[in-house]
Formats: structure tokens, C-alpha cells, sequence
């Protein structure tokens, strides 16, 4: 029930501190989560054959630690259950020699039809798979994202959605609106020392062409981020330091 994979962190996924990138962090917790769908059968080329696909719609990640260029670490993912529209699916990311938690996460998944791009009732896909209870994060569900008003901030990052960006659902993924993010912080010189949350909810896609602009509005240190595409708001975040 709990998915289990080791892995040597690459220096390619870190920053210019040689730790691991807030970005290659929720993109390694995606890949763990393919890995554990693909051996219980709903992963992505099973449901693709039936022209389905799961998507995020909001996740948290509580980052106590991140980890070294070259450190052994060990991602960890179950299923929680589900509402009948979004499946929950939590994330631990240790340090491998001492078990030190590093991070903590948790999602919701709705499964769509990749033809209408709407949610499709979880039903049968998921019947009697075996799922955890165990909580990783304080929530068994996320509680809406609010910001504060964001329409007169200013638009402090433009960005144009290149091919690199997408992943196979024709997409942006949602690890690259995290690296989005940190291109504005660590560019604009904020501070935001470990350890800390990073909290996103998804509303539209965005696709290849399209540009992205950022806006950010500060409440102390707390940073609430807004990304739009031509469509409409495209995420929400907070970041903010853990307690």
C-alpha cells in the first residue's frame, strides 16, 4: 500500500546551492506516483487506452529539509481514498541513511476524460484498490486556497509556455509553474529559509504558446503568488514559513 522507491539525488535537479530544486522535488514526487499507478494498474498508459488521465487540482508540500546534490534519499507515496470525484495521495521524501524527514506532502486527483477535459466519477477505475490511511500532512483534505486580492498587483514575470513545458497530457505540468515561481523569488531576492510550505491549487490548463504572468502580494512573510494564462487564472499559491 505504501510505495517505496531510493534513489541518489542528480545534481542536475538542484540549484545553485547544490540542493535539490523546489521544482525537481514536486517532480520527483510526480514521478513516484507513476511508478506506483503503473504497478497497480491505473497508471498513465493503461488509462490513456481509455482515453482517461488523472490530473492535479491542489497539493501541499511541507519542505523541512532539501536535500544535497549526490544524498541517498527514499520517496514514499500511497493512496488515501477518495470523494468519488478526487483521489488523495500523500508523499514522504527521507534521507535514506538516517530517515530524517525532508518533506511531507499531500494531493487531490480528479480523473478526467482527456476528449472533454471534464471529471469523470472514479467508480470502478479504482475499485478494491488498496488504499492507506496514514496522514503525512495535517489534512485528509485540503481546505480551499484563498488569496488576497491580486487584480492591482502588478505583473512581475512574463513567461511564454514552451514545448519543454508540457507533459503528456498536452499541458503545462504542474512542477513548472513551481519553477515559475522560484525563477520570481530567488530572482526578486526574497527570503525564504528552510523550513517552509509550498501550497498550489490548479484551475485552468495552460498550453503551448500561451503566456504566463505572474503577480505576488506579500503579508508579512507570507507570499501569495498568482499565475494567469489568456484563459483565466491558472494557479494559486502561498509559501509561507513553516512554525
Amino acid at each position: 500500500m505504501i510505495y517505496s522507491q531510493s534513489i541518489t539525488v542528480p545534481s542536475y535537479l538542484c540549484d545553485t546551492d547544490d540542493r535539490l530544486h523546489p521544482w525537481a522535488a514536486v517532480r520527483l514526487c510526480q514521478e513516484v506516483t507513476e511508478y506506483h499507478g503503473n504497478a497497480t494498474g491505473i497508471g498513465f498508459r493503461t488509462l490513456l487506452a481509455q482515453r482517461k488521465a488523472w490530473v492535479i487540482t491542489q497539493a501541499l508540500y511541507l519542505v523541512h529539509r532539501l536535500p544535497e546534490a549526490f544524498e541517498p534519499i527514499t520517496l514514499e507515496t500511497w493512496a488515501r481514498g477518495n470523494n468519488g470525484l478526487i483521489a488523495f495521495r500523500d508523499y514522504r521524501v527521507k534521507a535514506s541513511e538516517s530517515g530524517e524527514l525532508l518533506l511531507a506532502g499531500t494531493s487531490q486527483w480528479p480523473l478526467i476524460n482527456l476528449d472533454t477535459r471534464r471529471a469523470i466519477r472514479l467508480g470502478d477505475v479504482v475499485e478494491g484498490y488498496d488504499n492507506h490511511d496514514e496522514l503525512a500532512t495535517p489534512y485528509s483534505q485540503l481546505p480551499k486556497l484563498r488569496l488576497p486580492a491580486m487584480e492591482d498587483a502588478e505583473v512581475v514575470l512574463r513567461k511564454e509556455v514552451g514545448y519543454a513545458m508540457l507533459d503528456h497530457t498536452q499541458h503545462v505540468n504542474n512542477s513548472e509553474y513551481i519553477r515559475m515561481m522560484w525563477d520570481y523569488v530567488r530572482g526578486a531576492g526574497l527570503t525564504l529559509s528552510q523550513p517552509f510550505s509550498i501550497e498550489v491549487a490548479y484551475a485552468h490548463e495552460s498550453r503551448l504558446g500561451d503566456e504566463l504572468s505572474l503577480r505576488h502580494v506579500a503579508e508579512g512573510e507570507v507570499h501569495y503568488i498568482s499565475i494567469d494564462n489568456p484563459r483565466g487564472n491558472s494557479i494559486r499559491a502561498r509559501l509561507a514559513m513553516l512554525q
